[in-house]
């Protein structure tokens, strides 16, 4: 099989997993059905993925990538800083509070081995929260605020911008919600950062 012909195969397969996931479950979700599902044969699936954790953790690595790849366009942008950060908690939240990372979640949380939430962790904390960071110092450079460390003012911006949003939604009580209640979201969430990270 041509690699862009597998590569959107094992896409279409991936997205077919997911929502196999929704409807049975993690531990409902086996590979039998999702190949059935996909009109895939079981051997292609294993052969591919080597087993169910597997399969999930390729999607888990690539729903990071994508989580990623969307925050440094942001970061890249010729903006000022101030405008970055809007720019970054609008895609933080649409990524974080969409479908994909929610199934992806609630797969984790059913994983016992734990495999799937250390995969989530790094592809995710690990590795986004250090660009935030790095935003701070921009936005400190700039006059705009004045923690006491460029760390701190990342874990507070995190946690009025996601609080517990995402678990709300994990656990079905938040509806996804759409583009102009994330955008309002973020407008009170950086009126609250500003005043607690704001010049003294």
């Amino acid at each position: 099989m041509r690699a862009e012909r597998k590569d959107k195969r094992r896409s279409e397969i991936e997205s077919v997993a997911l929502e196999v996931m929704r409807q049975r479950g993690y531990e409902g979700a086996s590979m039998l059905n999702i190949a059935k599902a996909a009109k895939a044969s079981n051997e292609t699936l294993y052969r591919w993925y080597g087993d169910k954790q597997q399969l999930f953790l390729e999607i888990v690595k690539s729903n990071a990538a994508d989580a990623e790849a969307a925050l440094d366009k942001a970061l890249a942008a010729d903006l000022p800083p101030e405008n970055i950060l809007e720019e970054m908690g609008k895609r933080m939240l649409h990524l974080l509070l969409g479908e994909r990372a929610v199934a992806l979640n609630r797969a984790a949380a059913s994983d016992a081995s734990g495999h799937l939430g250390a995969a989530i962790a790094k592809g995710g904390r690990e590795r986004v929260f250090p660009k935030i960071v790095l935003l701070m110092g921009a936005l400190r450079k700039a006059g705009l605020i004045d923690p006491p460390n460029d760390e701190q003012a990342a874990k507070w911006f995190l946690g009025l911008l996601i609080g517990d949003l995402q678990t709300r939604r994990i656990i079905g009580t938040l509806p996804q919600p759409t583009r102009t209640q994330i955008n309002e979201h973020v407008e009170t969430t950086l009126q609250a950062f500003y005043r607690l990270c704001g010049p003294r």
